[in-house]
């Protein structure tokens, strides 16, 4: 078993994916915050001695940040990990169309197990398989065309 080397196959894409994870992840965050505020804030500081509420808010927003940072890093890496399944597949699949473009032989395309576009892979297998076919010099042999 090989074990990969570079995740970041199609950097511009599997980038463009993980800051759209990181994004809508901060934003989910940062509307739950404010909800909480908006909620809680206003019954606590009726009870609570500004003071004591400068306190609670500093203690909130360095816990936040103690918390979010290492999220924000396993967020990145899940969405690089996730992205690499779908990038590699991309990858290969233009490779091989490229390759057919050009009239090269090639085989059937084989992706990894637990990477995504698996169908379309068998889609385009088949597509090249008729291209075969129909690319096939005709001989006594060969079937009548359809």
């Amino acid at each position: 078993m090989r074990i990969r080397r570079h995740y970041l196959i199609k950097k511009k894409m599997q980038l463009g994916l993980t800051f759209r994870f990181l994004f809508l992840t901060i934003l989910l965050s940062l509307f739950i915050g404010f909800e909480v505020y908006i909620t809680v804030w206003p019954v606590v500081s009726g009870v609570i001695s500004k003071d004591l509420m400068n306190l609670i808010r500093y203690q909130i927003f360095f816990r936040s940040l103690l918390f979010v940072l290492p999220l924000l890093f396993v967020i990145v890496a899940f969405s690089i990990i996730f992205s690499h399944r779908i990038a590699g597949p991309v990858y290969r699949l233009e490779r091989t169309l490229d390759m057919v473009i050009k009239g090269e032989d090639v085989g059937d395309i084989k992706l990894r197990k637990g990477d995504e576009l698996q169908e379309l892979a068998a889609r385009i297998n088949d597509l090249i398989h008729i291209l075969k076919k129909a690319k096939a010099p005709i001989t006594k042999d060969s079937p009548p065309p359809e």
